[in-house]
């Protein structure tokens, strides 16, 4: 998959990186709670606002358009 304005492929992550990943959740204590913590806030820092960006181009379109 290409992505960006350069159109280089993503790279996956490795094993190693995956399990180092895993080894320093582990080493800090990382929890459930923390990790709900985490989603959560991706959640409301990135899609609620790309949702509203959305939603207020549809609703330019549709009053551009008289759909209303």
């Amino acid at each position: 998959m290409k992505f960006g304005f350069t159109r280089r492929e993503i790279k996956p992550a490795t094993k190693e990186q995956n399990e180092d990943f895993r080894n320093r959740l582990k080493e800090n204590k990382v929890g459930f709670k923390d990790k709900l913590a985490m989603i959560l806030a991706a959640f409301v820092t990135i899609i609620l606002p790309c949702l509203l960006v959305l939603l207020a181009l549809a609703a330019l379109v549709l009053t551009v358009f008289g759909a209303w």
